[in-house]
């Protein structure tokens, strides 16, 4: 749909365009499996992200990735979540069933990884065809 319309580099309403969402939404599952062994160490209640500042953060990640087209985007998500997938499989049911806080929510290990993975994804890849009429 967004191949056909040509408007991978336009930008819509959230403020990115298509390809800095993919981008994002990629980087994001490559940088989980990285950091997930310091996430687990982290006590429960004890904020995930405690002093980041996540603007900044997406920022500095659609930053760097205006040197991304459409095709490597999406064959970053593919790549990920294959080596996600791979990395999920390592956890043991404690790590998965672990407590953490996130955002102020309080959540297993495995429903912050639907959250930061599937949920965040899906956030953003459901923006990226707003602009295309059905």
């Amino acid at each position: 749909m967004i191949d056909a319309a040509g408007e991978w580099d336009v930008k819509r309403p959230a403020g990115w365009t298509p390809t800095e969402m993919f981008a994002h939404v990629a980087s994001t599952i490559g940088l989980t499996p990285k950091i997930g062994p310091g996430i687990l160490a982290i006590p429960p209640g004890v904020d995930i992200i405690e002093g980041l500042d996540i603007a900044a953060f997406n920022a500095q990640g659609v930053e760097r990735t205006h040197s991304t087209d459409s095709q490597e985007a999406v064959e970053k998500i593919a790549r990920y979540c294959t080596r996600m997938a791979d990395w999920v499989g390592t956890l043991t049911d404690d790590q998965l069933e672990g407590e953490h806080t996130f955002r102020g929510m309080r959540m297993t290990m495995s429903n912050y990884l639907m959250t930061v993975t599937v949920m965040h994804s899906i956030h953003h890849l459901f923006e990226a065809p707003l602009s295309v009429p059905a």
